[in-house]
């Protein structure tokens, strides 16, 4: 990471994180789609243990990177909690007769 010198320079290098997240993003929900699909059962679209797994495993990388816990356990919950929102929608769509 880089030190900056002006707000030109932050504002740049935050542009520049946002092309690399937004893909990801876009690339994440594809599979929110895909389990939203498959599921059989629309009891299963929450599943709080895999909500708590993946959250574990986001606060792991963060320690790992020596990064900001608590700025990273919020963003997974509020972006899981969508998911989930979004999940719902594509299931009943899919199972909507």
């Amino acid at each position: 990471m880089k030190t900056c010198q002006n707000m030109n320079e932050v504002r740049e290098e935050i542009d520049a994180l946002d092309r690399e997240i937004v893909p990801l993003l876009l690339k994440r929900l594809h599979y929110i789609n895909e389990a939203g699909r498959i599921k059989a059962d629309r009891n299963t679209v929450r599943d709080s243990w895999r909500v708590e797994d993946v959250v574990s495993k986001a606060i792991a990388t963060a320690r790992k990177e020596q990064g900001n816990e608590q700025y990273i356990e919020d963003i997974y919950r509020n972006l899981i909690e969508w998911s989930i929102n979004h999940e719902y929608s594509i299931w009943d769509k899919e199972h909507s007769d």
